[in-house]
């Protein structure tokens, strides 16, 4: 694993990649590998904010 953005560790899985944040190792986010170009741009250009995808996933699961 290598690990990205301070906190968050991404893997290469065959066809997606993986991202996981240490501070809640039992949530994966998973990013298909065609799409990973598009959404690296978006998170650093902020339009996607890995919190607000956090806060969703846990009301999913509530």
């Amino acid at each position: 694993m290598t690990h990205d953005a301070g906190r968050v560790a991404a893997k290469r899985i065959n066809d997606h990649v993986e991202l996981v944040h240490d501070d809640n190792p039992e949530l994966v986010f998973e990013v298909p590998r065609r799409d990973w170009e598009a959404f690296t741009t978006a998170v650093k250009s902020g339009a996607f904010d890995l919190r607000t995808l956090e806060r969703e996933a846990e009301e999913n699961v509530a």
